[in-house]
């Protein structure tokens, strides 16, 4: 069976696509599980705030140095074979984790679980858009953009219970259990005919550096990342930031508890856009459009917390939304698989640099300038993310720039 040949040219796996976006919650989890467990961590290391913290992000930096050259690799190797050796490898550090080793040892579980994370957001979403019907493609891409905010509903709702009930080491030997059981699924039901996945070209013979620079140089490479990139650099801050601005404690909860949820909301009414109305760069366009708009009317409703409330929800709904256009423009505009994993890779280290450098902005401009500043940074990210999706507009799906 050759790629042309694909019975997924017709119909999608779906039960297949489940399970690989079941391996991007379950690594999603390995910044969820040191997420939830932050003060329990600080207890029992005494290390302090900044060593514990970098125990967290360690795993986003891994994606954000190797991130372009995961994506290349895994192409050479195999989409299937990293996948699952990712997979496998996650679960290997969890359950090393759960023994509460020493806080040198576990720093090293967590940058091994970063390359874990890496291989299987670059893989899972490339195998995803193969395994699915032209006309499910957007709906399905934008599923998968869900995972990390459904990773950290799931385990804030079931990991915090493991965790007050049975400590860490159990939450981490659950974590271990689950990524393994979607690893062992993903063995037997994924097809081993690599021809499914892989690119049939040549372009696995060409030098890794020469592949690497040509991934920069890619404007359909380059333009989904970026476009992703403004998206990172707002919503960790806005999650983060936004509910501390309500006052009303019953309010703050509710927010607080609401914004991951309208961000799902809005991921999947992306895919849906995108799939059935709209091209994805439109998508995005209209997102980002709403997003500054909704920022605008923020600061004039500061006194009115209900107001401030909807609005805040509207524009992590438009975040969303940003999310699911930007996975949904991936196959859209790549013009082979390699070419998708390599995109995912390149998101992959955009948006880790994003969710780096957004906190401190967001945290210094409203420590300055109040909510006109945190106004002020959102415009500037809308700008750039909304302009750059303009650009992308010039490009044909899966077909050369118009």
């Amino acid at each position: 069976m050759t790629a042309h040949t694909s019975p997924y040219e017709t119909k999608t796996a779906w039960l297949e696509v489940m399970l690989l976006w079941a391996a991007g919650i379950s690594v999603a989890m390995q910044f969820a599980k040191f997420s939830i467990a932050y003060d329990a961590l600080l207890i029992h290391y005494q290390e302090g705030a900044t060593l514990t913290g970098a125990a967290i992000s360690v795993v986003g930096v891994v994606g954000l140095i190797f991130g372009v050259s995961a994506g290349v690799i895994v192409g050479r190797v195999g989409y299937r074979r990293s996948l699952i050796g990712a997979l496998a490898l996650g679960s290997m550090m969890s359950f090393l984790e759960s023994l509460m080793p020493n806080f040198e040892l576990m720093m090293v579980c967590r940058v091994i679980e970063g390359f874990s994370q890496l291989g299987v957001v670059v893989a899972a979403p490339t195998m995803i858009a193969r395994l699915s019907a032209p006309q499910h493609r957007s709906i399905t891409m934008g599923l998968w953009g869900t995972f990390f905010g459904v990773a950290f509903a799931i385990s804030g709702l079931f990991g915090e219970m493991i965790l007050r009930h049975y400590g860490m080491g159990s939450l981490f030997f659950a974590h271990g259990l689950f990524i393994g059981g979607v690893a062992c699924v993903l063995f037997f039901r994924l097809e081993r005919n690599n021809t499914l996945y892989e690119n049939q070209s040549n372009t696995q013979q060409s030098k890794l550096l020469a592949q690497m620079s040509q991934v920069y140089r890619n404007p359909r490479n380059i333009l989904p990342a970026a476009i992703f990139l403004f998206y990172t650099c707002m919503f960790v801050s806005l999650l983060t930031y936004i509910p501390r601005l309500v006052e009303d404690e019953h309010l703050r909860s509710i927010i607080r508890t609401c914004l991951p949820l309208m961000s799902i909301a809005g991921t999947f009414l992306a895919g849906t856009l995108s799939q059935y109305l709209m091209r994805p760069q439109n998508v995005a366009i209209m997102a980002y459009s709403v997003i500054a708009g909704s920022a605008i009317m923020l600061s004039f409703f500061t006194s009115a917390p209900v107001l401030f409330c909807i609005l805040a929800a509207v524009m992590v709904l438009s975040a969303g939304m940003v999310t699911g256009a930007s996975m949904s423009m991936i196959p859209a505009i790549a013009r082979n698989p390699n070419e998708q994993a390599q995109t995912y890779g390149l998101v992959a280290q955009l948006g880790n640099l994003g969710s780096t450098i957004g906190p401190p902005s967001f945290a210094t401009m409203l420590s300055l300038f109040g909510v006109q500043g945190l106004v002020a940074l959102v415009l500037v990210f809308c700008v750039c993310g909304g302009g750059l999706s303009l650009i992308a507009k010039r490009f044909k799906n899966n077909s050369s720039s118009l």
